[in-house]
């Protein structure tokens, strides 16, 4: 069984090679590269070792790769301090890297609270457009403080740092995957007092890992290696064998998983049809315009998957959709 919301590889949604900035604005100043100052010296990490000569040198697909930008995705939701404590632990641990400048940038913190199957797909997509260098934190955490790991993992280029509680697991697919477990008292703890709460890893343990990535600290130096079972799996409700609606978005599009280069898919475009517990639905339109009034469609969306909508209205309310209805696609 595959989970629920299956990712693509990110190289698919970057044709430009990953040079997007998502948005961000990015100065034109050329980023010079620092020395890393702590208790072991200049060039070096928290506990002595090199760093690359203090020098930043990733790069990922011919082009310059970022520095010391992190993303973060919660379901803290936005009127708890929760969010602010953890960018007060990532200014905290760089502000004890001479003349190195950080920042970080929120992907989302409205997501269903302990869902971890819907925080993995927006994570995936959200995080899918953003250069090489850059760290995604993420943290739905339901199992916080108990056996499940605190990983961190790199691949192209790119960091991630969250529970091992499938959350990440879109990324065990990846054949350059590294992954370690969060163990190394000199990258974790609450910045005054050097604790961590068995109730907020997200500020203690998985910010300042971030934190100190961003700065240029190597992975395999904030954690012991792992694999990639460590970055755990969805729970068995979250996961299907059958192509289902994984998301909803604000205008009321529903999204699945069905991928247009799957056979289902490639079956869905040529009869034209779907079906969601016995509604049959025609497609696929090109643009929201083509549809009549208030009939269903079905589209191609821009994640490569199939949607449904409505023109200027939200198919989950008209139809009565939701996540995890599967879709049924004709034989013929």
């Amino acid at each position: 069984m595959r989970p629920r919301g299956s990712c693509p590889d990110p190289a698919s949604l970057r044709p430009d090679g990953g040079r997007s900035r998502g948005g961000v604005r990015v100065s034109a100043r050329r980023i010079r590269p620092v020395a890393l100052a702590f208790p072991g010296g200049r060039g070096h990490g928290p506990d002595g070792d090199p760093v690359a000569g203090g020098v930043d040198t990733r790069t990922h697909r011919g082009g310059r790769s970022v520095r010391g930008l992190v993303t973060l995705t919660t379901d803290f939701g936005q009127r708890d301090p929760w969010v602010a404590q953890v960018r007060g632990v990532l200014a905290s641990v760089w502000s004890r890297y001479p003349d190195f400048v950080g920042s970080a940038v929120d992907l989302g913190h409205d997501l269903p609270p302990h869902d971890v199957a819907a925080a993995a797909w927006f994570f995936c997509r959200a995080s899918a457009t953003w250069p090489a260098g850059t760290v995604h934190l993420a943290v739905v955490d339901p199992g916080v403080g108990t056996l499940r790991p605190a990983v961190a993992c790199a691949s192209a280029g790119s960091f991630y740092v969250g529970p091992g509680n499938g959350l990440l697991e879109f990324l065990t697919a990846r054949d350059d995957l590294r992954v370690v477990i969060l163990d190394r008292p000199l990258y974790q703890g609450h910045p005054l007092t050097g604790e961590i709460s068995t109730t907020f890893h997200g500020r203690d343990v998985f910010a300042p890992a971030a934190a100190h990535l961003a700065a240029g600290v190597p992975l395999e130096q904030v954690g012991r290696p792992a694999g990639r079972d460590d970055l755990g799996r969805m729970p068995a409700e979250a996961r299907s064998e059958a192509p289902c609606i994984v998301w909803i978005d604000r205008f009321g599009n529903a999204i699945s998983d069905l991928d247009q280069d799957s056979a289902d898919g490639r079956r869905a475009q040529a009869t034209g049809r779907i079906s969601l517990e016995g509604k049959v639905i025609s497609g696929p339109v090109l643009t929201y315009g083509e549809s009549a009034g208030e009939t269903p469609f079905w589209y191609w969306g821009s994640g490569g998957t199939l949607e449904i909508g409505v023109r200027s209205r939200s198919a989950a309310e008209l139809l009565g959709l939701r996540r995890g209805l599967v879709l049924e696609v004709p034989k013929s």
